[in-house]
């Protein structure tokens, strides 16, 4: 005779029991302190201390709700200790936190699927001990991994950010101009519907993966990944086209479904806290719209830049654009040449 679900696996009192765990290994112990007892122990207004928790993320806390733990004050004594010392303002204490919030928030969603994926795996899924198991298994490694890659990312770019003070005072005018490129997918929304979802995620993970290390290996930067397309920038025009041909070429899967298309555009931009913003990423997200799949489109400047290179390509104009924003952009094609 099969033996049945364990009935205590529903049990309300076992979940609390687990919540309870788990937010003593992550937060460091219960959440014991109203809004008012946090602006007591750290001297930031509520005000402040609102507009902080909703640019982390998080959702709002009502005034008697005990919803803050003993981290919370540290985090807050150490951010405190940031604008007393004037690294920051709090304008861009918020956009820090807006920042943090948003990127570790979506390693968080895919840290829990994780957990999820692990549980399901071992058959325990209704069960609240194997959720905390392998909480208490898998954060540890993940906290030192995020630690490690993001040394070793502020090591990359403290040493970019070296090499610009590095240069003569009347160069250093041009260390934000810089090729920023789009690809995406064509048809992806057509192909999600028509597909499963496994094979969506198996189609994605490889369009993340070889973009991830086309980009890198090629001394580009990923600013961001927007479902279907990645928003990336690069310093030399040569690796920039490079990416472009290389993504054509590897990113398509045995069945044909992943054509791309990519723009590209030469210019300036604003860094602001990972991102990068200025006409030039509007333009080559327009050129990325225009582009026919599996061509690589470039602006005018980008245009010039590559044909004074020694870069052994085609480049060819076609009819000048006229698209939101900018209605007189004149883009070329560029083709590797048939060897």
């Amino acid at each position: 005779m099969t033996a049945g679900p364990d009935p205590t696996s529903a049990d309300p009192q076992r979940w609390a029991r687990a919540q309870e765990r788990i937010e003593d290994l992550l937060l460091g112990g219960p959440r014991t302190m109203t809004r008012g007892e946090v602006h007591e122990r750290t001297g930031l207004s509520p005000e402040h201390t609102a507009r902080l928790w909703s640019a982390l993320g998080f959702p709002a806390a009502g005034d008697d709700a005990r919803g803050f733990t003993e981290a919370d004050i540290d985090a807050l004594e150490l951010s405190g200790r940031l604008l007393d010392e004037d690294t920051f303002d709090e304008a861009e204490e918020l956009a820090v936190a807006r920042a943090l919030g948003q990127g570790l928030g979506r390693l968080a969603e895919w840290q829990a699927n994780l957990v999820r994926r692990t549980i399901a795996g071992s058959g325990r899924a209704d069960d609240p001990d194997a959720v905390v198991d392998a909480v208490e298994a898998l954060v540890p490694t993940l906290e030192r991994l995020q630690s490690y890659v993001w040394r070793r990312h502020l090591a990359v770019t403290a040493g970019r950010m070296l090499a610009v003070l590095a240069r003569p005072e009347g160069e250093r005018t041009e260390e934000n101009r810089v090729v920023v490129g789009f690809a995406d997918i064509v048809g992806f929304t057509a192909l999600s519907r028509k597909i499963d979802e496994t094979e969506l995620r198996a189609l994605l993970e490889r369009f993340e993966t070889v973009c991830t290390d086309v980009v890198a290996r090629r001394h580009g930067r990923i600013v961001k990944t927007l479902g279907d397309e990645i928003l990336f920038v690069c310093e030399r025009v040569e690796d920039a086209v490079d990416i472009a041909f290389r993504l054509h070429e590897q990113v398509p899967d045995e069945g044909g479904r992943l054509i791309l298309r990519v723009g590209l555009a030469l210019g300036d931009v604003l860094p602001r806290y990972g991102d990068v913003y200025g006409p030039v990423v509007n333009i080559a997200s327009r050129l990325t719209s225009e582009a026919r799949p599996g061509t690589v489109l470039v602006d005018e400047d980008l245009t010039h830049a590559i044909r004074e290179t020694d870069l052994d390509v085609e480049v060819r104009a076609v009819p000048q654009l006229a698209v939101r924003g900018y209605r007189h952009l004149r883009p070329h094609v560029i083709r590797e040449r048939a060897s």
